[in-house]
């Protein structure tokens, strides 16, 4: 099916996630700390001296997941800054987005002016939010990826 990132601090939860998606067929590649995320996703862009990452590459590789679930509560650096880091940068700003998170509501209304096309799944929840959420995210880069092609045909 997809090749799902999972960018969640909680060991217990990501290994929920991993296997309630593996279940139902995807590929999981669990991230426990936003360097980690940001290092895999923009690995060009994550400096030495652990600045957050910032656009500055030309050539833009093929990317290790077809969507990205974050949660926006994270040690370190915040679930927003990964965020921003990924909107703002060419290879990730387009990523597909879940928000499986127990943050605050103000949190999240923060990420969605962000991000206003991620979905979210709000913890606790079930196997099939979760199922539901990547299938609904997955409809739409298809749909989108489809009329991206069309408009290409066109010109």
């Amino acid at each position: 099916m997809a090749q799902i990132g999972l960018l969640e601090d909680n060991a217990r939860i990501a290994h929920l996630c991993a296997t309630i998606l593996q279940y139902a067929g995807h590929q999981v590649i669990v991230y426990n700390h936003p360097r980690e995320c940001l290092q895999a996703l923009i690995p060009e862009a994550v400096q030495e001296n652990n600045d957050l990452p910032h656009p500055q590459s030309e050539s833009l590789p093929a990317l290790p997941v077809e969507v990205l679930i974050l949660d926006l509560n994270l040690p370190d650096i915040g679930g927003v800054d990964v965020l921003q880091s990924l909107c703002s940068h060419p290879q990730t700003c387009c990523l597909p987005l879940i928000f499986c998170t127990a943050a605050t509501p103000s949190e999240i209304m923060r990420a969605l002016r962000i991000a206003p096309q991620a979905h979210l799944v709000e913890k606790p929840f079930t196997f099939q939010d979760l199922i539901s959420a990547i299938t609904h995210v997955l409809e739409t880069r298809k749909e989108q990826q489809k009329k991206q092609t069309i408009g290409n045909e066109i010109v």
